[in-house]
């Protein structure tokens, strides 16, 4: 038997499309108020949406008429025929946000139009109108959700953590708040401010004041201008690059939208400048004709479809191609910051001075030479040397790391194949030729730190007992803004990797302690969170113990120096060898490679 729904329970139906979560309540208010003209918009948050969501507006209000009305399905200002749906440049032009929100939550409005003495209030629940009356109330519109889903508790349970819905909330916040540079928002949980912000001069300073300094300074901008579409907006340098997405954002005629395809069009020129897995960040501003597109195929309006989309998908790669080349993403001197160069003094003619040689200062060569060391001679720090001993050069002590070897000892595999007892050579600083028994060993310096660190952290993770170590001084780390959100809803996943970390506010962490042999500085200690957080907020297919290992050796092994002595560099040719030795040659492939002496012959 067919039947037609009662008008709460379709309500509840299209409700379940466009309000998934307490961001989508946010998203819809805040076009909204936009759309209303508004200057200034204030969102305040209670226990992440779910007890209450307020937006607060300056824009042109409604009559009391409108403001009953406007809570009525398919309710609209910005629709009155046919063909303005192929010319939107508004927001809530289908009329469904207030009434779907209506239907799984109570709402109270409060507005007033600039020329009317009196605003309204309404108050409204299960899709009716409970009460309507009028009262004192600033030109504009007043606007509280509260008990979100309180009529539909299947939907209530499956909202995530505060954490997780409040980071939701933010995108959505950032989201509208980039494309409007020229307007205040602000943005309370709890009562506490994460964000207030004033108009903005310009789009990078408002990109600057959402996600902060470190990005904005490292954008490039990207312009183009044609018949079909126009480009604009700012590209991250390559050296900016994340695992964690978070940072990327289109805009069509002022309205976010998502596209995987169009992505693929700005990541295609960053093929060969940073490593795979990573995404760069974006914030571009497409504007075309509005016939040329469909912003009405989605229930959320968070995808789109262009008529020319190929075409926009080549004009962007080019744009993007062109900004990275004129780019430059070197070190640069900032000449306001107050910091003083620190240049070598170069004597000229003094005893003991470089100049007084040919090839010092004064012999014009431009050679300069190193200062001679004094070492003892018989001292050998291979001599009986054991697991406990430490792994890399400069690295701290870790003692209870032990590799499972043959002999369980360093001793017969050095014996046979190590490299402690020949010598060594660098090239460049990046490769390390050891004469071993099949031949010779070439060896990647900085995929073997890598290695090394790997297995380190592998073994400590498989133990379940990672060691840690204190720093003297705490590290602030400044997060971005769903980075830092991520890491306070998993913090206690990440002190088990050996980190002590406490939230300091304002998308800042303390960090008191790191894992062993982990760097404190705060570049590394940023990029693991960074990484970290990429791992936690996805589902991780197989091991999790080795994505995570994988993590901390990546990012401690950057800060590693690849300018190493003969002694650094026979100690992590030891470390290979016995590695490989141990695991098999599947090691072979990320950072050694094994010569014959027939193969070397033949080449000679």
């Amino acid at each position: 038997m067919i039947r037609v729904l009662p008008s709460n329970i379709a309500n509840l139906i299209a409700a379940g499309e466009v309000v998934g979560r307490p961001a989508s309540v946010v998203k819809e208010l805040m076009e909204n108020s936009i759309d209303a003209g508004a200057t200034t918009v204030s969102v305040s948050v209670l226990d992440a949406g779910r007890t209450l969501i307020q937006v607060i507006d300056d824009g042109c209000g409604m009559s009391a008429e409108d403001a009953s009305l406007c809570f009525e399905r398919h309710a609209t200002s910005k629709i009155a025929e046919a063909a303005d749906l192929e010319k939107i440049l508004t927001y809530g032009f289908r009329g469904e946000a207030l009434a779907s929100i209506a239907a799984v939550a109570q709402i109270t409005l409060k507005t007033r139009q600039e020329e009317d003495e009196t605003g309204v209030q309404i108050e409204v629940a299960d899709s009716r109108i409970l009460s309507s009356k009028p009262v004192a109330a600033p030109r504009g519109c007043n606007i509280s959700v509260s008990n979100l889903f309180y009529n539909v508790p299947a939907r209530r349970k499956f909202l995530k953590s505060d954490a997780a819905e409040m980071r939701h909330i933010e995108q959505e916040f950032i989201r509208v708040a980039a494309s409007h540079p020229d307007k205040a928002f602000s943005l309370r949980h709890n009562g506490r401010d994460l964000y207030s912000i004033r108009p903005a001069s310009s789009l990078k300073q408002r990109i600057s004041d959402l996600c902060g300094r470190d990005l904005a300074n490292e954008l490039v901008e990207v312009s183009n201008t044609t018949d079909i579409v126009k480009i604009s907006g700012f590209i991250g340098s390559p050296l900016d690059a994340r695992k964690t997405p978070g940072s990327q954002y289109f805009f069509i005629n002022g309205r976010y939208f998502r596209s995987p395809f169009l992505h693929k069009a700005v990541c295609k020129p960053y093929e060969k400048l940073i490593r795979e897995g990573y995404v760069p960040s974006y914030f571009i501003f497409l504007e075309c004709d509005p016939t040329t597109v469909d912003v009405n195929i989605h229930p959320q309006k968070t995808e789109v479809k262009f008529t020319e989309e190929h075409i926009i998908f080549e004009i962007l790669t080019a744009c993007v191609r062109e900004a990275l080349g004129r780019g430059a993403f070197g070190p640069a001197i900032d000449f306001e910051s107050g910091e003083v160069l620190d240049f070598p003094a170069m004597g000229q003619g003094t005893v003991g001075s470089y100049g007084s040689s040919p090839g010092g200062y004064g012999g014009g060569s431009g050679h300069i030479r190193p200062p001679k060391m004094d070492y003892t001679p018989l001292f050998d720090q291979f001599e009986r040397r054991q697991p406990s001993d430490e792994l890399l050069p400069g690295g701290t002590d870790a003692g209870n790391v032990r590799y499972t070897t043959p002999s369980n000892s360093y001793g017969p595999p050095l014996e046979e194949e190590g490299a402690s007892g020949a010598d060594v050579l660098v090239l460049d600083g990046r490769l390390i030729l050891a004469p071993v028994r099949e031949g010779l060993a070439v060896i990647n310096i900085k995929k073997a730190q890598e290695a090394i660190l790997y297995h380190k952290y592998f073994e400590f993770l498989s133990q379940e007992h990672f060691i840690s170590q204190r720093s003297l001084y705490p590290q602030q780390v400044a997060l971005r803004s769903d980075i830092h959100s991520i890491v306070l809803e998993n913090i206690e996943s990440i002190s088990q990797l050996g980190f002590d970390i406490r939230d300091f506010g304002d998308n800042t962490i303390i960090v008191y302690a790191v894992p062993d042999g982990f760097p404190a500085d705060e570049d590394a200690l940023k990029e693991v969170m960074d990484n970290l957080a990429a791992s936690l907020d996805r589902e991780i297919s197989g091991d999790r113990t080795r994505s995570y290992a994988s993590t901390l050796a990546e990012s401690a092994a950057k800060r590693l120096s690849h300018n190493l002595n003969a002694a650094q560099a026979r100690m992590i040719a030891d470390q290979v060898l016995i590695l490989r030795a141990t695991y098999g040659p599947d090691l072979a492939t990320r950072c050694i490679t094994i010569l014959s002496t027939e193969e070397l012959e033949k080449r000679v």
